[in-house]
Protein backbone atom coordinates (compact mmCIF):
# COMPACT_ATOMS: atom_id res chain seq x y z
CA UNK A 1 0.00 0.00 0.00
CA UNK A 2 1.24 3.51 -0.67
CA UNK A 3 1.71 5.82 2.62
CA UNK A 4 1.09 9.50 2.02
CA UNK A 5 4.52 10.79 3.61
CA UNK A 6 4.10 14.07 6.03
CA UNK A 7 5.97 15.73 3.77
CA UNK A 8 3.69 15.65 0.70
CA UNK A 9 0.49 16.20 3.01
CA UNK A 10 2.30 19.63 4.03
CA UNK A 11 3.92 20.65 1.24
CA UNK A 12 0.38 21.70 -0.47
CA UNK A 13 -0.94 23.51 2.93
CA UNK A 14 -1.19 26.84 1.58
CA UNK A 15 -1.72 26.22 -2.04
CA UNK A 16 -5.39 26.43 -2.81
CA UNK A 17 -7.04 24.82 -5.61
CA UNK A 18 -9.62 27.54 -7.83
CA UNK A 19 -12.41 28.56 -6.63
CA UNK A 20 -14.66 26.86 -9.08
CA UNK A 21 -13.93 23.89 -7.30
CA UNK A 22 -14.48 24.85 -4.23
CA UNK A 23 -17.41 23.40 -2.58
CA UNK A 24 -20.33 25.73 -2.54
CA UNK A 25 -24.10 25.81 -2.78
CA UNK A 26 -25.36 25.01 -6.90
CA UNK A 27 -28.33 27.71 -6.15
CA UNK A 28 -26.10 30.07 -8.71
CA UNK A 29 -26.66 27.73 -11.60
CA UNK A 30 -30.31 27.35 -10.96
CA UNK A 31 -32.13 28.41 -14.31
CA UNK A 32 -35.87 30.33 -14.38
CA UNK A 33 -37.40 27.06 -14.56
CA UNK A 34 -35.99 25.61 -11.27
CA UNK A 35 -33.67 23.17 -13.10
CA UNK A 36 -30.32 22.78 -11.64
CA UNK A 37 -27.03 22.15 -14.45
CA UNK A 38 -24.08 20.30 -13.62
CA UNK A 39 -21.25 19.62 -16.10
CA UNK A 40 -18.83 16.97 -16.35
CA UNK A 41 -15.49 18.96 -17.62
CA UNK A 42 -12.19 19.44 -16.87
CA UNK A 43 -10.33 21.95 -14.71
CA UNK A 44 -6.94 22.86 -13.12
CA UNK A 45 -5.89 22.85 -10.27
CA UNK A 46 -2.24 24.36 -8.54
CA UNK A 47 -1.23 21.88 -6.17
CA UNK A 48 2.18 21.60 -6.48
CA UNK A 49 3.25 24.68 -8.17
CA UNK A 50 2.27 23.40 -11.29
CA UNK A 51 -1.03 23.01 -13.12
CA UNK A 52 -2.64 20.09 -12.82
CA UNK A 53 -5.66 18.77 -14.53
CA UNK A 54 -8.68 16.84 -13.13
CA UNK A 55 -12.22 15.89 -14.40
CA UNK A 56 -14.81 17.94 -12.19
CA UNK A 57 -18.23 19.16 -12.16
CA UNK A 58 -18.74 23.11 -12.25
CA UNK A 59 -19.95 22.80 -8.63
CA UNK A 60 -18.95 20.23 -6.03
CA UNK A 61 -21.67 20.51 -3.70
CA UNK A 62 -25.31 20.69 -4.55
CA UNK A 63 -28.24 21.51 -1.47
CA UNK A 64 -31.29 20.03 -1.97
CA UNK A 65 -34.51 19.90 0.55
CA UNK A 66 -36.18 16.51 1.95
CA UNK A 67 -38.81 15.27 -0.58
CA UNK A 68 -38.74 18.27 -3.01
CA UNK A 69 -38.55 16.36 -5.81
CA UNK A 70 -35.26 18.35 -8.73
CA UNK A 71 -34.42 18.21 -11.60
CA UNK A 72 -30.83 18.48 -12.68
CA UNK A 73 -29.48 18.09 -16.51
CA UNK A 74 -25.87 17.05 -16.54
CA UNK A 75 -24.09 18.19 -19.32
CA UNK A 76 -21.12 16.11 -20.31
CA UNK A 77 -18.03 17.96 -21.89
CA UNK A 78 -15.59 15.23 -21.17
CA UNK A 79 -13.55 13.24 -23.80
CA UNK A 80 -15.39 10.43 -22.87
CA UNK A 81 -19.28 8.42 -21.96
CA UNK A 82 -20.10 9.27 -18.37
CA UNK A 83 -22.92 9.38 -15.86
CA UNK A 84 -24.17 10.40 -12.42
CA UNK A 85 -24.85 8.21 -9.22
CA UNK A 86 -26.80 9.65 -6.29
CA UNK A 87 -24.52 8.01 -3.81
CA UNK A 88 -27.28 6.92 -0.73
CA UNK A 89 -30.10 8.69 -2.20
CA UNK A 90 -33.34 6.31 -2.69
CA UNK A 91 -33.80 7.21 -5.68
CA UNK A 92 -35.88 6.03 -8.58
CA UNK A 93 -34.66 3.24 -10.63
CA UNK A 94 -34.12 5.01 -13.77
CA UNK A 95 -32.23 7.96 -11.82
CA UNK A 96 -29.43 6.06 -10.25
CA UNK A 97 -26.72 6.60 -12.84
CA UNK A 98 -25.32 3.33 -13.25
CA UNK A 99 -24.42 2.66 -17.10
CA UNK A 100 -25.90 -0.05 -18.75
CA UNK A 101 -28.19 -1.23 -15.90
CA UNK A 102 -30.42 1.87 -15.42
CA UNK A 103 -29.24 3.74 -18.23
CA UNK A 104 -27.52 4.54 -21.53
CA UNK A 105 -23.96 6.82 -20.72
CA UNK A 106 -24.23 10.19 -21.70
CA UNK A 107 -22.18 10.94 -24.32
CA UNK A 108 -19.38 13.67 -25.10
CA UNK A 109 -21.46 16.90 -25.73
CA UNK A 110 -24.87 15.20 -24.63
CA UNK A 111 -27.02 15.85 -21.77
CA UNK A 112 -29.36 14.18 -19.58
CA UNK A 113 -31.95 15.09 -17.44
CA UNK A 114 -32.00 13.43 -13.54
CA UNK A 115 -35.02 13.98 -11.35
CA UNK A 116 -33.85 13.69 -7.89
CA UNK A 117 -36.39 13.40 -4.93
CA UNK A 118 -34.68 12.26 -2.03
CA UNK A 119 -37.13 11.28 1.04
CA UNK A 120 -34.12 11.30 3.31
CA UNK A 121 -32.35 14.72 5.19
CA UNK A 122 -28.46 13.68 5.54
CA UNK A 123 -25.05 13.70 4.14
CA UNK A 124 -25.05 12.13 0.75
CA UNK A 125 -22.55 12.89 -2.57
CA UNK A 126 -22.79 12.06 -6.13
CA UNK A 127 -20.10 10.69 -8.75
CA UNK A 128 -19.76 9.23 -12.18
CA UNK A 129 -20.66 5.56 -12.70
CA UNK A 130 -19.78 4.63 -15.83
CA UNK A 131 -15.95 3.64 -16.38
CA UNK A 132 -15.36 4.77 -12.83
CA UNK A 133 -12.28 3.29 -12.01
CA UNK A 134 -10.79 6.29 -14.23
CA UNK A 135 -13.10 9.18 -13.69
CA UNK A 136 -13.55 8.70 -9.67
CA UNK A 137 -9.80 8.60 -9.69
CA UNK A 138 -9.72 11.89 -11.92
CA UNK A 139 -11.89 13.06 -9.44
CA UNK A 140 -15.60 13.31 -10.87
CA UNK A 141 -17.40 13.59 -7.68
CA UNK A 142 -19.43 16.07 -5.43
CA UNK A 143 -21.64 16.15 -2.23
CA UNK A 144 -25.45 16.40 -1.94
CA UNK A 145 -26.53 17.72 1.34
CA UNK A 146 -30.33 17.54 1.92
CA UNK A 147 -31.63 19.90 4.34
CA UNK A 148 -34.95 18.99 6.67
CA UNK A 149 -37.14 21.39 8.28
CA UNK A 150 -37.10 20.21 11.67
CA UNK A 151 -33.46 19.69 11.96
CA UNK A 152 -31.17 21.39 15.33
CA UNK A 153 -29.24 24.65 14.36
CA UNK A 154 -25.86 24.25 14.11
CA UNK A 155 -23.91 27.30 14.62
CA UNK A 156 -20.82 26.32 12.46
CA UNK A 157 -21.96 23.46 9.84
CA UNK A 158 -19.17 22.09 7.71
CA UNK A 159 -18.51 19.89 5.13
CA UNK A 160 -15.31 17.22 4.61
CA UNK A 161 -14.54 15.52 1.38
CA UNK A 162 -11.52 13.50 1.94
CA UNK A 163 -9.61 11.53 -0.97
CA UNK A 164 -6.52 10.62 -1.97
CA UNK A 165 -4.62 11.19 -5.80
CA UNK A 166 -2.18 9.62 -7.57
CA UNK A 167 0.49 11.55 -9.51
CA UNK A 168 3.26 11.40 -11.69
CA UNK A 169 6.46 13.30 -11.68
CA UNK A 170 5.07 15.45 -13.39
CA UNK A 171 2.28 16.33 -10.98
CA UNK A 172 -0.82 15.01 -13.47
CA UNK A 173 -2.99 12.00 -12.26
CA UNK A 174 -1.01 8.93 -13.34
CA UNK A 175 -3.26 7.53 -15.60
CA UNK A 176 -2.06 3.39 -14.82
CA UNK A 177 -5.94 2.79 -14.18
CA UNK A 178 -6.26 -1.16 -14.90
CA UNK A 179 -3.28 -2.58 -13.12
CA UNK A 180 -4.75 -5.94 -12.65
CA UNK A 181 -1.83 -6.44 -10.07
CA UNK A 182 -2.57 -3.87 -7.74
CA UNK A 183 -6.42 -4.17 -8.51
CA UNK A 184 -6.02 -7.63 -6.79
CA UNK A 185 -4.87 -6.74 -4.20
CA UNK A 186 -6.14 -3.47 -1.78
CA UNK A 187 -6.44 -1.28 -4.99
CA UNK A 188 -4.40 1.80 -6.53
CA UNK A 189 -3.74 4.36 -3.81
CA UNK A 190 -2.71 7.96 -3.98
CA UNK A 191 0.26 9.78 -3.00
CA UNK A 192 -0.87 13.18 -1.67
CA UNK A 193 -4.13 13.77 0.47
CA UNK A 194 -6.84 16.51 0.37
CA UNK A 195 -9.84 17.75 2.26
CA UNK A 196 -12.38 19.61 0.10
CA UNK A 197 -9.77 19.48 -2.65
CA UNK A 198 -7.08 21.39 -0.80
CA UNK A 199 -4.05 19.71 0.07
CA UNK A 200 -2.54 20.45 3.94
CA UNK A 201 -5.16 20.74 6.68
CA UNK A 202 -7.99 22.06 6.22
CA UNK A 203 -8.28 24.54 9.28
CA UNK A 204 -11.04 27.00 10.60
CA UNK A 205 -12.19 28.74 13.70
CA UNK A 206 -14.80 29.37 15.86
CA UNK A 207 -16.49 30.67 19.15
CA UNK A 208 -16.54 29.14 22.24
CA UNK A 209 -19.53 27.08 22.97
CA UNK A 210 -20.47 27.34 19.11
CA UNK A 211 -22.32 23.97 18.26
CA UNK A 212 -19.97 22.11 15.29
CA UNK A 213 -21.49 19.80 12.72
CA UNK A 214 -18.82 18.07 10.52
CA UNK A 215 -19.97 16.29 7.91
CA UNK A 216 -17.23 14.10 7.00
CA UNK A 217 -16.83 11.88 3.67
CA UNK A 218 -14.72 9.51 2.06
CA UNK A 219 -14.66 10.00 -1.56
CA UNK A 220 -10.93 7.77 -2.25
CA UNK A 221 -11.25 5.18 -5.27
CA UNK A 222 -9.98 2.39 -2.54
CA UNK A 223 -8.50 3.77 0.42
CA UNK A 224 -9.90 3.28 3.70
CA UNK A 225 -9.13 6.15 6.22
CA UNK A 226 -8.47 5.41 10.01
CA UNK A 227 -9.33 8.72 11.92
CA UNK A 228 -8.48 9.60 15.06
CA UNK A 229 -11.22 12.43 16.55
CA UNK A 230 -9.87 14.61 18.85
CA UNK A 231 -13.12 16.61 19.54
CA UNK A 232 -13.53 16.38 23.47
CA UNK A 233 -17.12 15.62 23.65
CA UNK A 234 -17.84 15.04 20.32
CA UNK A 235 -20.83 12.77 19.29
CA UNK A 236 -21.44 10.53 16.43
CA UNK A 237 -24.60 11.87 14.71
CA UNK A 238 -25.31 9.98 12.04
CA UNK A 239 -23.78 7.23 9.37
CA UNK A 240 -24.27 7.48 5.44
CA UNK A 241 -27.49 10.03 5.90
CA UNK A 242 -29.27 8.48 8.10
CA UNK A 243 -30.03 9.57 11.84
CA UNK A 244 -28.41 7.40 14.39
CA UNK A 245 -31.03 6.73 17.36
CA UNK A 246 -29.64 8.25 20.18
CA UNK A 247 -26.30 9.89 19.45
CA UNK A 248 -23.13 7.83 20.53
CA UNK A 249 -19.48 9.35 21.87
CA UNK A 250 -17.11 9.33 18.56
CA UNK A 251 -14.70 7.08 20.32
CA UNK A 252 -11.35 6.82 19.59
CA UNK A 253 -11.19 5.25 15.82
CA UNK A 254 -13.61 6.11 12.91
CA UNK A 255 -12.72 3.65 9.91
CA UNK A 256 -14.61 5.09 6.69
CA UNK A 257 -14.08 2.77 3.76
CA UNK A 258 -14.47 4.58 0.16
CA UNK A 259 -18.45 6.12 -0.44
CA UNK A 260 -19.01 5.91 3.71
CA UNK A 261 -20.12 9.15 5.62
CA UNK A 262 -20.12 10.19 9.51
CA UNK A 263 -21.80 13.44 11.06
CA UNK A 264 -20.11 14.67 13.82
CA UNK A 265 -21.45 16.94 16.69
CA UNK A 266 -19.28 18.67 18.63
CA UNK A 267 -19.89 21.68 21.27
CA UNK A 268 -16.80 23.75 20.57
CA UNK A 269 -14.72 23.90 24.23
CA UNK A 270 -11.31 23.89 22.73
CA UNK A 271 -9.31 23.29 20.23
CA UNK A 272 -10.12 20.23 18.01
CA UNK A 273 -8.31 17.84 15.48
CA UNK A 274 -8.90 15.41 12.93
CA UNK A 275 -5.93 12.78 12.22
CA UNK A 276 -5.91 9.96 9.44
CA UNK A 277 -3.62 7.51 11.62
CA UNK A 278 -3.25 4.45 9.06
CA UNK A 279 0.49 5.76 8.32
CA UNK A 280 2.81 5.56 10.54
CA UNK A 281 3.51 8.95 11.59
CA UNK A 282 -0.36 10.55 11.80
CA UNK A 283 -0.80 13.14 9.57
CA UNK A 284 -3.06 15.94 10.50
CA UNK A 285 -6.30 16.04 8.22
CA UNK A 286 -8.18 18.88 10.27
CA UNK A 287 -8.39 21.83 12.70
CA UNK A 288 -11.02 23.69 14.44
CA UNK A 289 -9.19 26.43 16.68
CA UNK A 290 -11.72 27.80 19.09
CA UNK A 291 -11.14 31.81 19.61
CA UNK A 292 -10.87 31.91 23.86
CA UNK A 293 -7.26 30.18 25.24
CA UNK A 294 -9.23 29.10 27.98
CA UNK A 295 -11.20 25.69 27.85
CA UNK A 296 -14.32 25.69 28.65
CA UNK A 297 -15.92 23.36 30.74
CA UNK A 298 -19.56 23.25 28.81
CA UNK A 299 -21.95 20.66 29.11
CA UNK A 300 -23.26 18.56 26.23
CA UNK A 301 -26.45 16.86 26.33
CA UNK A 302 -26.79 14.34 23.24
CA UNK A 303 -30.63 15.63 22.52
CA UNK A 304 -29.59 19.32 21.87
CA UNK A 305 -27.72 17.57 18.70
CA UNK A 306 -29.67 14.66 17.71
CA UNK A 307 -30.97 14.57 14.29
CA UNK A 308 -34.50 14.31 13.53
CA UNK A 309 -35.52 10.22 11.79
CA UNK A 310 -36.05 10.26 8.26
CA UNK A 311 -38.78 8.02 7.21
CA UNK A 312 -37.05 4.41 7.18
CA UNK A 313 -39.44 1.69 8.79
CA UNK A 314 -37.02 -0.98 10.55
CA UNK A 315 -37.27 -4.62 9.22
CA UNK A 316 -39.53 -6.29 10.04
CA UNK A 317 -38.40 -9.73 12.48
CA UNK A 318 -39.73 -12.16 9.92
CA UNK A 319 -36.98 -12.65 7.49
CA UNK A 320 -38.60 -12.82 3.44
CA UNK A 321 -35.41 -14.18 2.02
CA UNK A 322 -31.83 -14.78 3.02
CA UNK A 323 -29.60 -14.47 0.85
CA UNK A 324 -25.33 -15.23 1.18
CA UNK A 325 -22.98 -13.14 -0.37
CA UNK A 326 -19.51 -14.57 -0.15
CA UNK A 327 -16.59 -12.59 -1.19
CA UNK A 328 -13.79 -14.28 -2.57
CA UNK A 329 -10.91 -14.00 -4.77
CA UNK A 330 -8.15 -11.25 -4.96
CA UNK A 331 -3.72 -12.17 -4.11
CA UNK A 332 -3.68 -15.00 -2.01
CA UNK A 333 -7.36 -15.78 -2.19
CA UNK A 334 -7.16 -19.83 -3.02
CA UNK A 335 -10.01 -19.01 -5.42
CA UNK A 336 -10.63 -21.90 -7.52
CA UNK A 337 -13.63 -21.18 -10.05
CA UNK A 338 -15.91 -18.71 -10.51
CA UNK A 339 -19.09 -18.41 -12.96
CA UNK A 340 -18.30 -15.47 -15.84
CA UNK A 341 -20.67 -14.96 -18.24
CA UNK A 342 -22.84 -17.96 -17.93
CA UNK A 343 -19.60 -20.05 -17.88
CA UNK A 344 -17.34 -21.73 -14.65
CA UNK A 345 -13.86 -20.94 -15.14
CA UNK A 346 -10.88 -21.42 -13.21
CA UNK A 347 -9.04 -18.47 -11.46
CA UNK A 348 -6.24 -18.41 -14.19
CA UNK A 349 -9.24 -17.89 -17.21
CA UNK A 350 -10.66 -15.17 -14.79
CA UNK A 351 -7.29 -13.35 -14.40
CA UNK A 352 -7.31 -13.45 -18.29
CA UNK A 353 -10.51 -11.80 -18.58
CA UNK A 354 -9.66 -9.23 -16.51
CA UNK A 355 -11.35 -11.02 -13.46
CA UNK A 356 -9.83 -11.62 -9.87
CA UNK A 357 -12.78 -10.89 -7.24
CA UNK A 358 -16.28 -12.87 -6.48
CA UNK A 359 -19.50 -12.10 -4.72
CA UNK A 360 -21.83 -15.02 -4.15
CA UNK A 361 -19.59 -17.10 -6.85
CA UNK A 362 -20.01 -14.65 -9.63
CA UNK A 363 -17.19 -12.34 -10.94
CA UNK A 364 -18.92 -8.91 -12.76
CA UNK A 365 -22.17 -8.39 -13.23
CA UNK A 366 -24.39 -11.51 -14.45
CA UNK A 367 -27.59 -11.62 -17.08
CA UNK A 368 -29.75 -12.69 -13.83
CA UNK A 369 -30.04 -10.71 -10.72
CA UNK A 370 -28.41 -12.53 -7.50
CA UNK A 371 -32.43 -12.34 -6.24
CA UNK A 372 -35.98 -11.33 -7.02
CA UNK A 373 -37.90 -9.54 -4.68
CA UNK A 374 -40.96 -7.58 -3.96
CA UNK A 375 -41.15 -3.89 -2.22
CA UNK A 376 -41.80 -3.75 1.51
CA UNK A 377 -39.32 -7.46 1.65
CA UNK A 378 -37.45 -7.93 4.40
CA UNK A 379 -34.22 -9.14 2.82
CA UNK A 380 -31.56 -10.76 5.27
CA UNK A 381 -27.90 -10.73 3.64
CA UNK A 382 -25.02 -12.99 5.16
CA UNK A 383 -21.70 -11.24 4.17
CA UNK A 384 -18.98 -13.26 4.47
CA UNK A 385 -14.95 -12.01 3.56
CA UNK A 386 -13.14 -15.00 2.67
CA UNK A 387 -10.53 -12.91 0.76
CA UNK A 388 -7.12 -11.87 2.39
CA UNK A 389 -8.31 -7.73 2.15
CA UNK A 390 -11.13 -5.48 3.38
CA UNK A 391 -13.95 -4.60 1.76
CA UNK A 392 -16.58 -1.77 1.63
CA UNK A 393 -19.89 -3.27 0.32
CA UNK A 394 -22.51 -0.50 -1.16
CA UNK A 395 -25.92 -1.28 -1.69
CA UNK A 396 -27.83 1.04 -4.27
CA UNK A 397 -31.37 2.96 -3.62
CA UNK A 398 -31.65 1.29 0.08
CA UNK A 399 -30.12 1.37 3.77
CA UNK A 400 -29.36 -1.60 5.15
CA UNK A 401 -29.77 -2.16 9.36
CA UNK A 402 -26.40 -3.31 10.35
CA UNK A 403 -25.01 -2.76 13.95
CA UNK A 404 -27.92 -0.95 15.02
CA UNK A 405 -28.28 1.64 12.33
CA UNK A 406 -29.04 2.72 8.86
CA UNK A 407 -26.07 2.50 6.43
CA UNK A 408 -25.62 1.82 2.83
CA UNK A 409 -22.12 0.96 2.89
CA UNK A 410 -20.71 -1.02 5.37
CA UNK A 411 -16.48 -2.05 5.14
CA UNK A 412 -15.64 -5.87 6.01
CA UNK A 413 -12.16 -6.80 7.71
CA UNK A 414 -10.34 -9.44 6.08
CA UNK A 415 -12.29 -12.59 7.84
CA UNK A 416 -14.66 -10.59 8.98
CA UNK A 417 -19.01 -11.72 8.70
CA UNK A 418 -22.04 -9.62 9.32
CA UNK A 419 -25.75 -9.83 9.32
CA UNK A 420 -27.90 -7.00 8.04
CA UNK A 421 -31.17 -6.64 6.90
CA UNK A 422 -32.40 -5.29 4.05
CA UNK A 423 -36.02 -3.15 3.81
CA UNK A 424 -36.87 -3.34 -0.17
CA UNK A 425 -37.94 -0.18 -1.34
CA UNK A 426 -38.34 1.19 -5.17
CA UNK A 427 -38.91 -1.09 -7.69
CA UNK A 428 -36.37 -1.74 -10.21
CA UNK A 429 -32.51 -2.78 -10.96
CA UNK A 430 -30.15 -2.06 -7.88
CA UNK A 431 -26.25 -2.72 -7.71
CA UNK A 432 -24.41 -4.35 -5.08
CA UNK A 433 -20.53 -4.13 -4.92
CA UNK A 434 -17.12 -3.52 -3.44
CA UNK A 435 -16.63 0.58 -3.39
CA UNK A 436 -13.05 0.07 -3.82
CA UNK A 437 -13.34 0.53 -7.33
CA UNK A 438 -10.52 -1.37 -8.19
CA UNK A 439 -12.37 -4.12 -6.59
CA UNK A 440 -15.74 -3.45 -8.28
CA UNK A 441 -14.04 -3.25 -11.76
CA UNK A 442 -12.42 -6.41 -11.33
CA UNK A 443 -15.41 -8.41 -10.59
CA UNK A 444 -17.15 -7.79 -7.05
CA UNK A 445 -20.42 -6.57 -8.17
CA UNK A 446 -23.52 -7.96 -8.42
CA UNK A 447 -27.28 -7.01 -8.72
CA UNK A 448 -31.08 -7.44 -7.50
CA UNK A 449 -34.18 -6.54 -8.69
CA UNK A 450 -37.49 -5.19 -6.46
CA UNK A 451 -40.28 -6.02 -8.97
Amino acid sequence: MMKITRRQWLAGGSKLMLASMLPRPLWAAQTADSTLHLQAQESTVNWLQKPTTLWSYNQTTLHLKQGVPQKIRVTNNLPQATTVHWHGVRVANAMDGVSGLTQSPIQPGEYFEYEVMSPDAGTFWFHSHHNTVEQLARGLYGALIVSGEKEPVFEQDWLLLMDDWLLNEDGQIDTTFNNLHTQAHAGRMGNILSVNAQLGAWKQQTQPGDRVRLRLVNTATNRILQLRPEFPGALLLAKDGQPLMTPEPVGDLIVMGPGERWDLGWLANQTGQLLEVSGQTPLLVAEVNVSSNAAMALPLYPGTMALPANPMPLPSSEIDQKIDLILEGGAMGRLQTAHYQGKTLSFRELVNHGQVWTIAGQAGMSTEPLFRTRPGQTIELQLDNRTAFAHTIHWHGHHAWADNRWQDSLTLTRGQRKTVRLLTGNTGKWLIHCHMIDHQATGMVTWFEVV
